[in-house]
């Protein structure tokens, strides 16, 4: 034993991923979840004149990653802290 004291548990790369996710996940749902797609797969915004596709699925890939990130570190500090 060194006596040094364990690493916090939420470090800033923690919660940068934690945040990161959060927003790709807001993103996610607003562009996706959010939406009502037709039989085809699109959604059309008369007001702003965009069309949605639902192939805007893949917005959540970066907010999963991101999680995964913070999850890893945790995860990492758990394990440093139990050995």
């Amino acid at each position: 034993m060194t006596g040094r004291k364990p690493a916090p548990l939420l470090s800033r790369g923690v919660v940068l991923a934690l945040a990161a996710a959060a927003l790709f996940f807001g993103v996610w749902y607003t562009r996706y979840l959010g939406v009502d797609f037709n039989e085809l797969g699109r959604h059309y915004d008369a007001d702003a004149q965009v069309v949605t596709t639902d192939s805007s699925f893949v917005l959540g890939l970066p907010a999963i990653g991101c999680l995964l990130v913070a999850l890893v570190l945790i995860g990492h500090r758990l394990w440093r802290r139990r050995g």
